[in-house]
């Protein structure tokens, strides 16, 4: 794994102390008032040089950035439950420099570090993976993966998910396949839990032709205001589509969505 990520003349212990100094330089930037505490030879991590510095050490500025890809890479299999604060804080500073320097090459480690069960800053991975993936079967298979496992990701971490899919689907022009199918997956997970219930039902409005005035949003909306201990304004929006759908005076025909009948 070195062979491919880093200098052979840099062990996996230096890789990773390379990485995580320059991790906690990240983590102490955000902790400090705008140019203060910062040294004054040091630039704001913004940029891929100020982030790791140039050539030092008997590094180069390239190697260093396969040391940050290789420690990006153990995140996925890394039971990180066991970290102490601090490795946790440069877990999320990973996850933000990525974002910060666009790093798209990062897509295939965060994405894993989403899918571990033991992984930690998993609604910020899941975010980063969705907004640089395409709509795509993967991408679909991945977000399905997550919404659909309410035992092993909390509310939090799967309404990122219902909320950055769908944010990039209504972006999409759905000439393709892919989203068709994207929106057939939502479709047919829709009932799973009322998480992302009412983001569900703005994009099946929106993409979807006829929903807004089908049986199927009731049909939706009534199972939802079934669901227990549900916020307020939860109850108060399906309470809204219901009623806009009952005094319509106009019949509300089912419309069959990605082929099925339900």
């Amino acid at each position: 794994m070195m062979a491919a990520s880093c200098s052979c003349a840099h062990t996996t212990a230096e890789s990773n102390m390379v990485v995580r100094s320059a991790l906690a330089y990240v983590v102490h930037s955000a902790s400090c008032q705008p140019d203060l505490d910062v040294p004054f030879d040091e630039s704001p991590p913004i940029t891929w040089q100020g982030f790791l510095g140039g050539d030092t050490n008997g590094w180069t500025l390239a190697e260093k950035r396969a040391a940050f890809d290789w420690y990006l890479g153990t995140l996925g299999t890394k039971d990180c439950k066991g970290d102490d604060f601090a490795e946790e804080d440069e877990i999320d500073a990973a996850i933000s420099r990525c974002l910060v320097l666009n790093h798209t090459n990062a897509v295939s480690a965060l994405k894993a570090l989403a899918l571990n069960p033991k992984g930690v800053c998993r609604s910020d991975a899941i975010d980063f993976t969705i907004q640089f993936s395409p709509v795509s079967d993967t991408t679909t298979e991945f977000v399905e993966t997550i919404i659909t496992n309410v035992s092993g990701y909390s509310s939090g971490e799967r309404v990122e998910c219902y909320w950055e899919y769908a944010k990039k689907l209504r972006q999409d022009p759905c000439t393709n396949g892919a989203c068709a199918n994207a929106l057939s997956m939502f479709y047919k997970n829709r009932k799973v839990s009322g998480t992302g219930a009412a983001t569900l039902d703005r994009l099946f409005s929106e993409k979807i032709a006829g929903y807004a005035h089908s049986s199927n949003r009731l049909d939706t909306a009534l199972s939802m205001l079934m669901v227990t201990n549900m916020r307020p304004q939860f109850i108060e929006y399906f309470v809204g589509v219901t009623n806009q759908l009952l005094s319509s005076g106009q019949p509300l025909p089912w419309i069959n969505i990605g082929g099925g009948g339900n």
